[in-house]
């Protein structure tokens, strides 16, 4: 037991074993970062790896956004999870934001399952416009898996409704109302996880991405995710210019999911055509392109127009063809016919 969390890992347990309730985990708990690795391996199951360690490192401090980029599979959402749980042990609430409803839902499953084998001691809610699942009523740790444009939505209304004031400081008052008519959400904010922070450019969507990130508070930490964000460096400084506060930038580049570029071969049946693999990220052939190999199955701009030049020529030369034979066939007929034209039939 470590900074008032509590970890049990049971490693002979099945691993749809449920923790008990006295083995709940409320968070990481821990400032020191020695402290927090071993309980976040703790919770996590496995040792951490190296990109999650520094990931970490910039979570535990309050005052720094991350920015976390790392190819499918390579532990971004494990990230994420550290975050969350840094946010409960601090007392507050997190908010995880999606691009797409779709991927939303399948998160808020996600989450559930992990919370529940991980013996984590909080609730999540979901809220796409189409579907919300509350937590139950007076949950202190909280996750609010969202779509990107529903944040936006209430930070911008709530900031306008608060004139001003920072909308998740915002306490009930009296009455049980939100002084300023501030968003319940908003309360207790800590941390927004917001995935596939590569959509700000977006050009349509884009514009979404940056008014939250203009209207969140700049006491609440942002963990961006992305595996494909152009000039991070630029998009870092964007951020700590805008929330006037610092900004890091933790990168893996290794990819643990394959990726293969290639193509089918065409076969009348289905099941006899061929991958044929040009470019793989593993492999004994790795990071190779292979260029033959490319060219002799796809042909280049020049190759192709050559062929439609070539397919022209042929069509303008069985068309004069066919006009030469028709010609022929009609002289043929009038001599036939006594140098008279053949008399057509009846629908001739």
């Amino acid at each position: 037991k470590k900074g008032g969390g509590r970890v049990e890992v049971d490693t002979g347990a099945e691993e749809e074993d449920v923790l008990e309730e006295d083995t709940k985990v409320e968070g990481l708990g821990a400032d020191n970062f020695e402290d927090a690795c071993e309980l976040a391996s703790g919770v996590m199951g496995y040792p951490i790896d190296d990109f999650q360690q520094r990931s970490l490192k910039v979570i535990l401090k309050k005052e720094a956004d991350l920015l976390a980029m790392a190819p499918t599979g390579s532990g971004k959402t494990a990230v994420a999870l550290l975050a969350i749980l840094q946010a409960f042990a601090r007392g507050q609430r997190a908010i995880y934001t999606s691009p797409i409803k779709a991927l939303s839902n399948q998160k808020f499953a996600e989450f559930k399952d992990w919370f529940r084998k991980k013996g984590v001691d909080g609730e999540v809610s979901l809220l796409t416009g189409d579907i919300k699942i509350r937590a139950p009523p007076g949950t202190k740790n909280e996750l609010i898996i969202c779509t990107s444009e529903i944040l936006r939505n209430k930070l911008v209304k709530a900031s306008g409704q608060a004139s001003g004031r920072d909308p998740s400081q915002m306490v009930p008052d009296g009455g049980g109302q939100l002084e300023g008519g501030g968003d319940p959400d908003l309360e207790r904010l800590g941390c927004v996880v917001s995935d596939e922070v590569h959509y700000i450019n977006d050009p349509e969507r884009g514009a979404v991405w940056e008014e939250t990130l203009m209207h969140l508070a700049s006491h609440v930490q942002l963990v961006a995710l992305s595996a494909t964000l152009r000039r991070p460096e630029d998009f870092v400084g964007w951020i700590s210019s805008a929330r006037k506060r610092p900004g890091e930038i933790v990168v893996r580049k290794d990819r643990h999911v394959p990726l293969h570029f290639g193509g089918l071969t065409y076969t009348k049946e289905a099941l006899d055509s061929e991958f044929v693999c040009l470019f793989s990220t593993h492999g004994a052939r790795a990071n190779i392109f292979d260029q033959d190999r490319f060219k002799s199955l796809f042909p280049s701009a020049q190759d192709i127009h050559k062929a439609a030049q070539e397919a022209k020529a042929n069509n303008a030369q069985s068309a004069a063809s066919r006009e030469s034979r028709d010609a022929e066939k009609l002289a043929n007929a009038l001599v036939a016919t006594g140098g008279n034209m053949p008399k057509r039939g009846p629908g001739t």
